[in-house]
């Protein structure tokens, strides 16, 4: 049999039987695109060595958010969401001149986690409002639950007195 005679007879198999020469194309064809897809860079390690490796990762994190699970022993009724700290006053007679500063760092319906220079007594209640607030909104009451040293600055653990409006605490973050 010559060569002319196995393409003919491939040829015509092939002519017979186009459904399966047409499966076994996208079949090829996708394997190899999976096997060169494992090979494309932007895996974690390039991240970690990219300056901007926190920034990618925040992004991708923002991205793919979904809401943590809730433990057992986590008595929250509403779910905590973190994001970008948020300047904002406190006012407290226990203050030195009355007002400080401090930043959100978490929030939720039911309350905020603000960063403070200064510890607060547990049970204090204290005054706070976002800095870039509308000179209209005024300050929310909150209530301190927690306070605890971290790093050079301590954790407040606040509940609302009252939940605010929808509009105040999205200047919270």
């Amino acid at each position: 049999m010559t060569f002319n005679q196995i393409l003919d007879n491939i040829t015509a198999w092939c002519a017979a039987n186009v459904p399966i020469v047409i499966g076994i194309c996208v079949a090829v064809v996708i394997m190899v695109l999976a096997v060169f897809s494992g090979r494309k860079r932007g895996g974690l390690a390039d991240k970690i060595n990219n300056p901007n490796a926190a920034n990618v990762l925040l992004a991708e994190k923002a991205a793919n958010w979904a809401p943590p699970e809730q433990s057992y022993a986590d008595r929250r009724t509403a779910v905590r969401r973190e994001g970008p700290p948020v300047r904002v006053l406190l006012a407290s007679p226990s203050f030195r001149n009355g007002v400080g500063e401090g930043y959100v760092l978490d929030r939720s319906t039911g309350g905020l986690r603000i960063a403070i220079a200064d510890a607060v007594a547990p049970g204090s209640l204290l005054q706070v409002r976002a800095v870039n607030a509308p000179d209209n909104v005024g300050f929310v009451t909150i209530l301190v639950r927690s306070c605890r040293p971290s790093n050079d600055f301590y954790e407040l653990g606040c509940e609302f007195e009252a939940t605010p409006p929808w509009s105040v605490l999205l200047l919270f973050g």
